[in-house]
């Protein structure tokens, strides 16, 4: 009988016989909480059969592992979509992908509330404890559409399948059969706990023209601890959750009448965001960028010459004014290329580097709308550097000192870089130029290993005309999200004749960094609610300092002095209310004022305020003058814990 040799983790080889399954693997080497198996690179069922010509590179992976991890929310989705459609025959289900945080699944032809909930929690507790296999079966076409010829989008996604010479494959478990490409966990049973999260409103392909369908998420573990404990962990989430604080501090509003994804600012999150947008701006100013000013539309030809228009047309807002067709722009870039083309460059005038806080307009689906994080439009600090092949390095690393100044003055520590590449077999995402494409990330390698920088490689995440260094976090929720990105653009150039004389009195293409420094404001403000959990530093606080008066004679005096503060630059408050200090002081503390300040007569006399901070730190009795000294010297070295 012919072998394979299986390379495993630690560096070991074992040969075992062809169309041996993971599953049998595992158990011979003693592996107990297997999941799945990651072979090559690409996860697959442990009941699969192994079975090349060539060593494979095998992982065998728990719910500790990503792929671990989706495996079993990819199938405690088939398991939720079951008891649905055991409840509710007449549901059509249309997809169940797990997401970053647990799963989803779609439904045509379905009203439900959270009150269904619990029986349906009860069905999956059947299902669990039958402990059905999962089961992998290779279908044709024609069977596909005999076994889901009741679902319309069963049937459409088996011939886009068929039609991409996808093998199509359906999933049996119990009862029930699902149109999906896997990979599952051996059995139902291997779920120990389960609970529905919430309903939302989908459309089918994210295409508001399409169904609004049902979408339930739900939440799945190995074992009942782990759920009871991520529940916890939930509630102290929403303790710092953005919208929510949003909402509780003032700072942005959703209006149904202006749109969804169209956040409003309040004057208090309008002075976050003007505060960060200052900080920026100023920071970049010193660094060498030169600000810039241009339309948010442009003619649709603008976009077509960019590449937007072929690559990114769907997320973009297009419409017609007499003959011609305008766009909201999605991106900056070909519109500071064409205030770079203005006029002829030396080889001595680069690097250029052009940055604008620019507001940008995508379409994003509406299911993926969420507070200030995805949002249908937002200001982004965004530049474009234009510069000599051999100045690229330095640039791209002065680009990364920056982006690593701006973290550490935001107090963002919990953050990694994702060097995101292109998938040469993704004909349609990308510029096809493989050479110009294995160049430049080579490059880009290079300069990420000689600054050292810890970086994951994901493949096909790049921008359509280059490979982009990606600055990752987390929200509250675990999902993740891009903050910061450095992109090298190999096409820019040649599109849009961006050009200088070089030191040979030749014309020479100039290569392009695109790169953001503090990211879209908005998605950076909700990072920073969630992250302070409302309660800023002081620099960026929109209400630093709150005086309390003891009474109405110290009105007109308190307002003098605030006025002193503002003039000074402090952005103070005055509550001259007939309520009880106490009352005041609490209300200032809920607020997240930095500084609470009483002023009565001991301290009209003294020209001085009874300064408390917020965390209840008395500072006692405190001249005006002193105090705002202190206040001033905090706010312009952006201490971080006042």
């Amino acid at each position: 009988m012919s072998t394979i040799t299986l390379l495993l983790p630690d560096g070991t080889k074992k040969e075992v016989p062809q169309g041996s399954t993971g599953q049998e693997i595992a158990q011979q080497l003693g592996k107990k909480n297997i999941l799945a198996i990651e072979v090559d690179g690409t996860v697959q069922d442990l009941m699969k059969p192994l079975e090349s010509d060539k060593e494979l590179n095998i992982k065998f992976l728990t719910f500790d592992d990503e792929g671990g991890k989706h495996a079993f929310w990819h199938s405690s989705a088939h398991v939720m979509a079951q008891a649905i459609t055991t409840l509710f025959p007449q549901a059509k289900p249309t997809i169940g992908p797990p997401v970053d945080q647990g799963f989803y699944y779609d439904f045509d032809n379905l009203e439900l509330s959270e009150e269904d909930f619990p029986k349906i929690e009860e069905e999956i507790k059947k299902i669990i404890k039958a402990n059905y296999e999962f089961k992998r079966n290779v279908i044709t076409l024609d069977k596909a559409k005999r076994l889901f010829k009741d679902n319309k989008y069963k049937q459409e996604m088996a011939e886009e399948y068929a039609n991409d010479g996808k093998e199509l494959t359906a999933y049996q478990d119990g009862d029930f059969i699902d149109l999906c490409e896997g990979p599952h966990i051996p059995r139902t049973g291997l779920i120990g706990a389960m609970k529905l999260m919430k309903i939302s409103g989908a459309y089918w392909r994210g295409d508001q023209k399409n169904t609004q369908l049902t979408r339930v998420y739900g939440i799945s573990f190995p074992d009942k601890k782990q759920l009871k404990q991520y529940l916890h962990d939930l509630q102290e989430a929403l303790k710092r959750d953005h919208v929510r604080l949003g909402k509780k501090l003032d700072l942005f509003v959703v209006n149904e009448h202006v749109g969804q994804g169209l956040p409003l600012l309040t004057p208090r999150g309008t002075t976050l965001r003007r505060e960060l947008y200052r900080f920026i701006q100023d920071e970049e100013i010193k660094r060498g960028y030169k600000y810039t000013n241009t339309p948010v539309l442009a003619k649709t030809e603008l976009y077509k010459i960019s590449g937007h228009l072929d690559h990114y047309r769907e997320h973009m807002f297009i419409f017609k004014m007499g003959d011609d067709e305008f766009a909201l722009r999605p991106m900056t870039c070909p519109h500071q290329y064409m205030i770079y083309t203005r006029k002829k460059h030396s080889y001595r005038d680069l690097p250029v580097r052009l940055a604008e806080i620019a507001d940008l307009f995508r379409y994003e689906a509406s299911g993926e709308l969420h507070g200030l994080i995805r949002i249908r439009q937002f200001s982004l600090a965004d530049a474009h550097i234009i510069c000599r092949n051999d100045q690229v390095r330095e640039e791209f690393t002065n680009v990364i000192e920056l982006i690593q100044f701006v973290m550490k003055t935001l107090g963002l520590a919990e953050y990694w870089y994702r060097f995101s590449k292109w998938d040469p077999k993704n004909k349609d995402k990308y510029v096809d130029e493989p050479v110009l494409w294995e160049q430049t990330q080579t490059e880009m390698k290079q300069i990420l290993d000689e600054l050292k920088l810890e970086y994951v490689e994901a493949e096909d995440e790049a921008a359509f005309y280059g490979p982009k260094l990606d600055i990752q976090m987390r929200n509250v929720y675990g999902k993740e999200d891009t903050m910061f990105t450095v992109q090298m653009d190999f096409v820019a150039a040649k599109r849009f004749g961006l050009t200088f004389i070089n030191d040979k009195d030749k014309e020479e293409e100039a290569m392009v960094i695109h790169r953001s420094s503090i990211g879209c404001l908005e998605r950076t403000m909700a990072l920073l609610i969630e992250k302070y959990a409302g309660k800023f530093p002081l620099w960026m606080n929109p209400e630093q300092l709150r005086i309390l008066t003891v009474a109405d004679r110290f009105n007109a005096q308190a307002q003098t002095i605030a006025q002193r503060m503002r003039d000074a630059g402090i952005r103070v408050e005055v509550d001259t209310r007939t309520q009880s200090i106490s009352k005041k002081v609490r209300e200032a503390q809920l607020d997240y004022v930095n500084y609470i300040c009483v002023f009565g007569e001991k301290e009209a006399d003294k020209d001085s305020l009874t300064v408390r901070h917020r965390s209840n730190t008395i500072l006692g009795m405190i001249h005006v003058d002193t105090f705002m000294a202190q206040v001033l010297k905090d706010i312009k070295n952006k201490t971080l814990d006042v």
